[in-house]
């Protein structure tokens, strides 16, 4: 009795498993907001099969010819390299304007983006990232061409999607934002793929000139800054006081080895906070740091630095150095170091 109540659960189990393998497939999708239309570009990876979606059968073979669409890899849809589907127009997630007055950009953020990227005719720049809803960032536009990475996107999924994106601006400007989360659901595919990656891009045609003045910076003072501290550690640092005693832990690590060792500043802690930012140790001199700028959006402060590297065959001096800055800033909760393509090397909070 005991086998035959058993062999109907092992024949679910097994019925489980095999619509398990029968998923066995893969998507990426790019939801594509342009300003006049919204796309979903969808592409399958596995093995040839077919796929329902919704009263459509979708027949996933071997690439088969060449297309400017195609990403190498991905199955072709019902003959075609990618599925595409095409709905209305949705609200701009974005807005990038330059100053009429200096040639800064000020980007606004009408959702959450994790990343920010402009195309000025020649290459891609990274103009910001990790931007909350309703948060404004004023910059320069920086002049380093680098390649843009999207978070669920594969690299050639990218390559692919750019090329089409300037296209359609036919290599003129174009700003792209990497939005956080999708704004469409995900297809009911059946059976349900083992993965679905999706990432929604926004698209900006040119940039508009517009007058705005830079918010002011908030103020701050360099209290110290050299070459030699005594952090010995290679991963950069930051630490956040706004107390005596997490800035004497601060400042010891400033004055290690110094003979004799030079007082702390005097901070007033009930409306001042003190950031310190150790670069970590260095093979030889010619290494150095300077702060940019200073932003605050709430509690947090974002602090900019150029970060300088020894030229090759430059001369130098043969020793280890440890460069480093300490910062007196409005009253905050977090400080978050970044160079100035955007990219974090150290972050704290007390």
């Amino acid at each position: 009795m005991r086998r035959r109540m058993l062999w109907p659960l092992f024949s679910l189990l097994l019925l489980g498993c095999e619509v398990t393998l029968e998923g066995g497939y893969r998507v990426g999708e790019a939801q594509l907001l342009f300003p006049e239309a919204t796309e979903r570009w969808t592409y399958f990876y596995g093995e040839p099969r077919e796929v329902q979606l919704g009263e459509k059968t979708l027949q996933l073979t071997e690439p088969r010819g060449e297309s400017l669409w195609a990403v190498p890899g991905a199955l072709f849809v019902n003959g075609l390299p990618l599925y595409r589907e095409t709905g209305p127009a949705l609200a701009p997630v974005g807005e990038t304007v330059r100053g009429a007055f200096g040639g800064r950009l000020l980007v606004r953020a009408r959702t959450d983006l994790a990343s920010v990227w402009l195309y000025d005719g020649a290459g891609w720049i990274k103009l910001a990232e990790n931007l909350a809803r309703g948060q404004e960032a004023v910059l320069p536009q920086p002049g380093t061409y680098t390649t843009p990475s999207f978070a669920q996107l594969l690299d050639r999924e990218t390559q692919v999607l750019l090329r089409e994106v300037l296209a359609r601006r036919g290599g003129r400007q174009v700003v792209v934002y990497e939005l956080k989360e999708p704004v469409l659901k995900p297809l009911p595919l059946k059976p349900t793929p083992l993965s679905y990656r999706a990432q929604a891009l926004g698209v900006q045609y040119g940039i508009g000139v517009e007058i705005f003045l830079p918010p002011p910076s908030p103020s701050y003072r360099v209290l110290d800054k050299g070459q030699m501290s005594g952090y010995n550690e290679q991963t950069p640092k930051a630490l956040l006081a706004l107390g005596p005693n997490r800035f004497a832990e601060g400042w010891n690590l400033v004055v290690a080895g110094r003979i004799p060792r030079p007082p702390a500043p005097q901070v007033d802690f009930r409306s001042r906070a003190v950031a310190f930012f150790f670069w970590g140790v260095k093979p030889t001199g010619g290494y150095g740091l300077e702060v940019v700028g200073v932003s605050r959006v709430g509690d947090t402060a974002r602090v900019v630095l150029s970060l300088t590297t020894p030229l090759p065959g430059a001369i130098v001096t043969q020793v280890l150095t440890s460069p480093y800055v300490v910062l007196e800033l409005e009253r905050v909760r977090k400080v978050v170091f970044t160079d100035q393509l955007g990219r974090v090397l150290a972050e704290d909070s007390e």
